[in-house]
């Protein structure tokens, strides 16, 4: 538990308990409750509190269990023990009790020391009472005398004993009671010496003195005993040796020189005090939990040096010792190497209840990022995984949707989800879909020829390839079906002819310069620069006339790709707004020129 309660309390919202204030999942111990039956342990939350999920059943508050407090201004460290029979949740009143505190361990060996003395001393008044009697047997004098002082001493002795046997600490004085006896029973002896009156008196009176204080002897004995039991705790020497074999008798190893790194113990079938306890060691592992139980190696000097440990497998028989598996929980300090000097302490965990109506356990991860959503890890369904997605993080939906309509982002924080009014039945399909509206799609580039989709834009693009720059009279078939078409007057000598309109290539500068009878046969451009004039390459055979206007800037042109000596006529010249005609033919014997200077 984290706190307990010292008063009647409202089992809800979060509170101030023995000075500390809860927080959402404290474990706290209840034991106050005007209705008892309302005892038990609780899960702080900030509604109504409800039972522990490992505190609602009768087994897990049966008679003798026992709970350590953490924190409190009262109950810091203490242990408290359910007292209630077989109780019914609910119904029955749970009580609980003071067991044990922190400061108790020290306390308890105290006693048992204390004990322990009483018992000698008690066995001195014996041993001097016995004396008394013999001495007093040979003596009369002061008999009376002896007699009373002998009475003394057998009351003094029974005082003693009853001391000694209610409880460890009136043993101490017990112990002092025992030696005032044998310093009187001492005294009798003497005045028995000087004396012989009522002589038998005496030794009747001493004999009774010297049977008190046997009496006084075992029943301090039995303090010692019960003493050193009410510290619920195993004493030990610790060996800081790490190596898997039998410690020694009344010692105890970790398998890790770092006590915080051990994940075994090596604990030899006898304590500190020479007891066999191999058979309590044994019921180490007796919990159906995963989790067997905590166990605590405390030292007896310093509460400040302890280490917790969870046990986690089966105790092992290694033959003079047992061998623990442990899972490090907390701890501090170096564990005294003295002998007998710490505590071996353990609490076991209740039995796991019974299975589910499925075939095992969910188990989680060792460790994972707090409101992270599990998922499974793997195809068992038995196991889970941190899914590194946040709950946080996830998208949140409108209040009301259409069913099977599809959801889109409301807003811009990417967490929130609307209803888009869209059918998913209303998509189109993959294979051969039907589109309504103005669908659109990328514009491949010119010239590919591949199963993409052909834009109007790619056609476009395609027919004006083809057009050149013919100009709008002749842009449609129709238009160059009508303008080739011969009609009735032409066939006269053909008196119309075929016309066709000049296509500007515009001016070349730099570069070369190659001509194609595409779009038209009657071309035109503007010489402002030196640059190469090549033979067309179009296939088949053709004229062509190209219109050469001087610029400005008007330089050299090289003819490349005709029959040698070609092109004829005039020669070509640089003047500025000199204009040339140029008359290409292209057959199967090669490409010829001729120059007409205009």
């Amino acid at each position: 538990m984290r706190l307990a309660t010292t008063a009647n309390i409202a089992l809800s919202g979060l509170q101030t308990i023995d000075g500390v204030a809860t927080e959402v999942g404290d474990r706290v111990l209840v034991k106050n409750q005007a209705d008892a039956s309302e005892n038990g342990i609780y899960t702080a939350s900030e509604g109504q509190w409800f039972r522990a999920a490992d505190a609602r059943t009768a087994r897990t508050m049966q008679k003798g269990t026992t709970v350590h407090v953490q924190q409190g201004a009262v109950s810091s460290d203490f242990v408290y023990a359910f007292e209630t029979l077989n109780p019914v949740i609910g119904t029955d009143a749970i009580t609980l009790a003071f067991f044990l505190s922190e400061d108790t361990l020290g306390d308890a060996t105290a006693a048992a020391t204390a004990a322990a003395s009483s018992a000698a001393a008690a066995l001195t008044s014996k041993n001097a009472a016995a004396t008394s009697a013999t001495n007093a047997g040979t003596s009369a004098t002061a008999a009376s005398g002896s007699a009373t002082a002998a009475a003394g001493s057998a009351s003094t002795a029974a005082t003693s004993a009853t001391n000694a046997g209610t409880s460890a600490s009136a043993a101490s004085g017990s112990a002092s009671g025992a030696a005032t006896s044998a310093t009187n029973a001492g005294n009798s002896a003497t005045a028995a010496a000087g004396s012989a009156s009522a002589a038998s008196g005496s030794a009747t009176a001493a004999s009774t003195s010297a049977t008190n204080a046997a009496t006084s002897a075992t029943n301090a004995a039995t303090s010692a005993t019960a003493a050193a039991n009410s510290v619920a705790a195993l004493s030990y020497t610790f060996s800081t040796t790490t190596a898997d074999a039998d410690p020694g008798n009344g010692a105890l190893r970790l398998n890790n020189a770092s006590a915080a790194s051990a994940t075994a113990a090596y604990v030899d079938n006898l304590d500190a005090g020479g007891a066999t306890v191999n058979g309590i060691l044994d019921t180490f592992d007796d919990s159906t939990n995963t989790i067997k139980g905590q166990l605590m190696l405390r030292s007896k000097a310093s509460a400040a040096i302890s280490y917790v440990y969870n046990v986690t497998g089966t105790v092992v028989d290694g033959s003079g010792y047992r061998k623990l598996t442990l899972a490090y929980v907390s701890g501090s300090g170096a564990l005294p190497t003295t002998a007998g000097g710490i505590w071996l302490m353990f609490d076991r965990t209740g039995d796991k209840g019974a299975d589910g109506l499925g075939a095992g356990d969910f188990t989680g991860p060792a460790s994972s990022v707090s409101d992270n959503i599990v998922t499974f890890n793997g195809t068992s369904g038995k196991a889970g995984k941190d899914s590194g997605i946040k709950a946080s993080d996830l998208i949140a939906g409108p209040a009301s949707a259409v069913a099977d309509n599809i959801a889109t982002f409301n807003g811009t924080t990417g967490k929130i989800a609307k209803d888009s009014g869209v059918a998913v039945s209303s998509l189109a399909p993959k294979a051969s879909p039907t589109f309504t509206g103005v669908p659109a799609a990328p514009t491949a580039a010119p010239g590919t020829n591949t199963t993409q989709l052909a834009t109007t834009g790619f056609v476009k693009a395609a027919i004006d390839v083809v057009l050149g720059g013919v100009s709008t009279t002749f842009d449609t078939l129709a238009e160059i079906a009508a303008g080739m078409l011969q009609k009735a007057a032409d066939n006269l000598g053909l008196a119309a002819g075929f016309t066709s309109v000049v296509v500007d290539d515009g001016t070349k500068s730099s570069g070369t310069y190659t001509p194609a009878p595409t779009g038209g046969n009657y071309r035109k451009i503007t010489a402002n620069g030196a640059f190469t004039f090549a033979a067309p390459s179009t296939a088949n055979c053709y004229n062509m006339t190209i219109d050469i206007a001087n610029g400005a800037s008007a330089g050299a042109i090289t003819f490349s790709g005709f029959v040698a000596g070609h092109p004829k006529g005039d020669a070509y010249a640089t003047t500025n707004a000199a204009k040339f005609k140029l008359h290409i033919s292209k057959t199967d014997t090669g490409i010829t020129a001729v120059l007409e200077a205009l």
